[in-house]
């Protein structure tokens, strides 16, 4: 089979909505099996992932024709390094603009590059009208509703919601209690750092950790049942 390299865009057009963190931990998630990853920190004037992950993270701006083809020339190579992509909120409009005007996801394809969008909505409406505008203009783009539980009031909001026709069931991620949440907050944690180290694996933190880890996996195997289950039916 042609390899694949899965692209994860990290967004929501809201802020404060744990779009960085998750982004953090899918990176990790990369790098705690030992596969090259190359993250892109997308936020103008708040390079927080940078900050965290600095070995892997590139600072990129799509403010103007250059940083947009800088970006999307490296997000389209299909050279088996997975991409984690830190959209933020300021940026969320241009950058699918852009992927719209470029015909990004079907080059992507083409090439064998597998792009996705983990998107982190909140009850407002700016979040249900972004969620709408990206499953109306990419209806075969992979979107996975990512539901924060530490964002408030975000119970109520799921309905708002549904599956994508390609991405399958949303997912959930826990909110972390004070304590746990300060740690990763620390200057150097790292989650694969605290997970080698720690000797309790009944811990919020590890629990939490492999959770995140678990659901990451389950989308990526969904991604690949996606490209395989057309060849699968030509076959037949």
């Amino acid at each position: 089979m042609t390899p694949r390299t899965p692209v994860f865009i990290v967004t929501s057009p809201r802020p404060r909505v744990g779009k960085t963190l998750l982004s953090r931990a899918l990176t990790e998630y990369f790098l705690a099996q030992q596969r090259p990853v190359a993250a892109f920190d997308v936020n103008p004037d708040s390079f927080s992932l940078v900050d965290r992950l600095p070995a892997y993270t590139a600072a990129a701006s799509i403010a103007d024709t250059r940083g947009e083809m800088a970006l999307f020339d490296q997000l389209v190579v299909n050279d088996n390094v997975p991409k984690v992509v830190d959209l933020g909120h300021a940026m969320f409009d241009r950058f699918f603009a852009v992927m719209q005007d470029t015909g990004f996801e079907r080059e992507a394809r083409r090439r064998g590059v597998l792009p996705a969008v983990l998107y982190l909505p909140d009850p407002d409406e700016r979040a249900r009208q972004g969620y709408a505008m990206l499953t109306a203009r990419f209806p075969d783009l992979p979107i996975v509703p990512v539901f924060n539980e530490a964002v408030p009031q975000i119970a109520r909001c799921r309905e708002h919601f549904p599956p994508a026709p390609r991405g399958g069931q949303p997912v959930t991620v826990p909110a972390l209690t004070p304590v746990p949440r300060s740690v990763i907050e620390r200057k150097g944690f790292t989650f694969l750092g605290y997970v080698s180290s720690i000797t309790d694996t009944t811990s919020e933190l590890y629990e939490w950790t492999k959770r995140v880890f678990v659901t990451f996996r389950d989308i990526e195997v969904r991604m690949l049942l996606g490209e395989i289950r057309p060849g699968l039916k030509r076959v037949g």
